[in-house]
């Protein structure tokens, strides 16, 4: 049976598409003070390294996450898998264009779902309920961007005899696109730098 990509898949799907091309470039290169840059034009990225600390910028916005001194050893203990839940607790600064979590409306559209099909069998004429919240509600604020908007639309839904229940404490926010490319981009960058620092040594034995 197929299924549908998760966030994290489509992230990477597109992360490795947009960056196959990509070149590293090893800007800096002392203990735990890295810079390496990735690409020169669209999606572009760099990794930079202090002690306790990583930043990741690029076209897909602008990340600081703050661990352990060194922090490459910190991604990499996901053995090559990425770990939004646990890394978005590490971050220190995130873009305020793409911020680390965002409004879902695919999450607002499984909460209207899920509470009129647990109470449907309540109502007098369900179809034509849920033909007023299809028009009013997902129709017009299930696109929307603005968690503030669909929310109180939803609060104010009275139709039928039904109406939603606990809305402000419904669950829609959910790990951006760009956050999730971000950490796909961190995890092959670092990949890729031990590459290079073996393909160094292979060198440097042979010589």
């Amino acid at each position: 049976m197929n299924t549908k990509p998760t966030a994290a898949e489509r992230a990477a799907e597109r992360f490795h598409a947009d960056t196959a091309d990509h070149v590293m470039e090893v800007a800096l290169d002392q203990g735990f003070y890295r810079h390496l840059r990735f690409g020169t034009g669209f999606n572009w990225f760099e990794i930079i390294t202090t002690p306790g600390q990583l930043t990741f910028r690029g076209d897909m916005g602008t990340y600081v996450f703050a661990r352990t001194d060194d922090m490459f050893t910190f991604f990499e203990n996901s053995s090559g898998r990425i770990n939004p839940s646990y890394w978005a607790e590490k971050v220190q600064a995130q873009d305020i264009h793409s911020p680390v979590r965002e409004y879902s409306k695919d999450l607002f559209v499984e909460h209207v779902l899920e509470e009129f099909w647990n109470r449907r069998d309540d109502l007098e004429d369900a179809a034509v309920v849920w033909r007023e919240i299809r028009e009013e509600l997902l129709h017009e604020y299930g696109p929307a961007g603005d968690e503030s908007l669909a929310i109180t639309a939803a609060m104010e839904f009275r139709h039928g005899g039904f109406e939603f229940y606990d809305v402000t404490d419904w669950r829609l926010k959910t790990y951006s696109f760009h956050f999730l490319y971000a950490l796909h981009a961190i995890v092959d960058g670092i990949r890729q730098y031990r590459q290079h620092q073996k393909s160094l040594q292979s060198a440097a034995v042979a010589a």
